[in-house]
């Protein structure tokens, strides 16, 4: 049992060494009571998790940390393509694309989701054809198609690459900036 216990003391040693203290609470690797980004070996963002759950990942030796916000898993995960790209959107990811603008006039009051080409009319819910909307705009459009109403898109609808692309290019967190590679 005391080998056990020098062993895991070690452990938290390693977690306290003076080469991550660079002014974290505790001399953590890892800043506590924040997200933590994710990183696979080949350093592709795969996840964002909260910091108990990045701790875990560095004591049980499945993941190195780069960063006070950053870690990076020791082997490779396979992520099937498929589930990469089929992201469907949500009203939060839509505003966030959007930075929360009516994409018709700039508007940020009142806002809405607006169907491009109407679902009367054969739109779906894509992120193509999903924009944020104030509801004046939404209202004057109706299930009309923009030619119909001479009214344009301050930028065309898309599609991220994929959620952990699209979160990285729209952070406030300097040491995720790095990791984006669109």
């Amino acid at each position: 049992m005391v080998k056990s216990l020098s062993s895991n003391k070690n452990e938290r040693n390693a977690l306290h060494s003076d080469s991550w203290d660079s002014g974290m609470s505790d001399g953590l690797p890892i800043r506590p009571h924040s997200q933590i980004l994710v990183l696979n070996n080949s350093y592709e963002p795969i996840n964002i998790t909260n910091w108990k759950r990045a701790i875990v990942l560095l004591i049980k030796q499945k993941a190195q940390a780069l960063s006070s916000r950053v870690i990076r898993l020791v082997n490779y995960i396979r992520i099937p393509f498929a589930r990469i790209v089929a992201q469907t959107p949500s009203r939060a990811m839509i505003y966030k694309r959007d930075g929360n603008k009516c994409q018709y006039c700039g508007s940020t009051r009142s806002l809405t989701i607006d169907h491009v080409i109407p679902r009367s009319k054969g739109g779906d819910d894509s992120w193509e054809n999903l924009v944020v909307a104030c509801a004046s705009c939404n209202v004057k459009k109706g299930d009309k198609l923009l030619e119909q109403l001479n009214m344009k898109l301050v930028r065309k609808p898309f599609a991220p690459y994929n959620k952990f692309q699209f979160v990285l290019s729209n952070t406030e967190v300097p040491e995720w900036q790095e990791f984006l590679f669109v």
